[in-house]
């Protein structure tokens, strides 16, 4: 079996703060145009992780997963996919049908991988549940929406390959979502493969690689394939502007408590601060914005 693995596309209506696209919509529909190109290059099915939409409210952009599902079935190719805990209203698979994904069901060109695989081949070697499902332990291949990191790390709750492998003790391949950053390990005789992020889409991923994965099961045959993100895109100035603001409400806050005259009265005194001290305009704006929250 042959596949383009990817997972964490993330459509969205609105840009993300640290992205400086003049058209961000057509950003996304160049990089589902590479992936497209890559399946038919490639004469493989894609598979889509989970996690397809940014919220289960993204409407709007359900029609680039149509138009790419209909791009791969003009060359006999077909969209596969599972959903992510984005993807679900309240991260519940009882909410799909209130949910963005919930209308790729409805499309002609787009299927569960459960479906495909357990109703379709009635093949039970293949697991394929979503976010909040129970898993077959049994399969030879699973393809699971779980938070996957290369490696145990304490400051986070997470499955780590060793760990998946012993969950799924028959599984030649284990493939993830939800982790934006790819990589591939092999563990024992099995490879957990976690194809990252579509599209850069976070200030600390400004010199991250996107890509996808290309595998055939039949060959033991593995291939990275970079997804070219357009432009210098990725802004971090923001961070910046953040951390300045919050300097400035903590030095506010070490006026309040140096204060000499203190009632009661929390925003008494910080309204009394305001008048007495020489504050500049943008820092009262952000008091009172806090103020009147």
């Amino acid at each position: 079996m042959k596949m383009i693995i990817s997972a964490d596309l993330h459509l969205r209506e609105d840009k993300p703060r640290c992205r400086n696209d003049v058209n961000w919509i057509e950003t996304q529909e160049k990089a589902l145009k590479q992936l497209a190109k890559i399946c038919i290059k490639k004469q493989s099915d894609l598979y889509l992780i989970g996690d397809i939409f940014h919220r289960s409210s993204e409407f709007k952009m359900v029609r680039l997963i149509q138009k790419l599902a209909d791009r791969l079935y003009e060359n006999e190719l077909r969209l596969f996919y599972l959903c992510g805990n984005h993807d679900m209203l309240y991260h519940s698979s009882e909410n799909i049908d209130e949910s963005a994904i919930g209308l790729l069901g409805g499309s002609r060109h787009c299927m569960t991988i459960s479906d495909y695989f357990n109703v379709i081949l009635n093949n039970n070697s293949i697991s394929a549940s979503n976010f909040d499902q129970e898993d077959n332990k049994n399969a030879e291949i699973v393809f699971k929406h779980i938070l996957t990191l290369p490696e145990k790390n304490p400051m986070f709750y997470s499955e780590t390959p060793e760990t998946l492998v012993k969950k799924f003790p028959n599984a030649r391949y284990i493939f993830t979502g939800d982790y934006h950053k790819n990589f591939c390990k092999k563990v024992n005789d099995a490879y957990v493969i976690n194809p990252g992020c579509l599209l850069r889409q976070a200030s600390d991923m400004k010199d991250y690689q996107c890509g996808v994965y290309c595998v055939d099961t039949d060959n033991e045959e593995i291939e990275f394939i970079p997804i070219i993100d357009i432009g210098d895109v990725i802004d971090d100035s923001y961070l910046m502007k953040e951390k300045e603001r919050e300097e400035r409400i903590e030095k506010f806050a070490d006026k309040l408590k140096d204060t000499n005259s203190v009632s009661l009265d929390f925003i008494s005194n910080v309204q009394k601060q305001l008048k007495i001290n020489k504050f500049d305009d943008e820092l009262k704006n952000i008091i009172e914005e806090l103020l009147e929250a």
